[in-house]
């Protein structure tokens, strides 16, 4: 995963208290973490909010957050 990619993800988790920064965070933190184990509920719950992102470059970072945690 690209480091830029989680300096946004987490830049907006510092700046939001709201319950997609709550997900996010948790699952920035498990990037860092190579034992982490994802669930099927963190593969949905990033989709989710890929679709429904509206800043460009924060649904590249989602993206790439994604494709490092279940695309491997």
């Amino acid at each position: 995963m690209h480091e830029y990619s989680r300096i946004l993800i987490e830049e907006y988790c510092f700046t939001h208290k709201t319950k997609k920064a709550e997900i996010l965070s948790r699952l920035v933190e498990m990037s860092y973490d190579l034992s982490a184990e994802d669930t099927d509920a963190d593969a949905i719950d990033i989709e989710s909010l890929i679709q429904r992102e509206r800043n460009p470059e924060l649904k590249e970072a989602l993206i790439d957050l994604d494709d490092f945690l279940f695309n491997y």
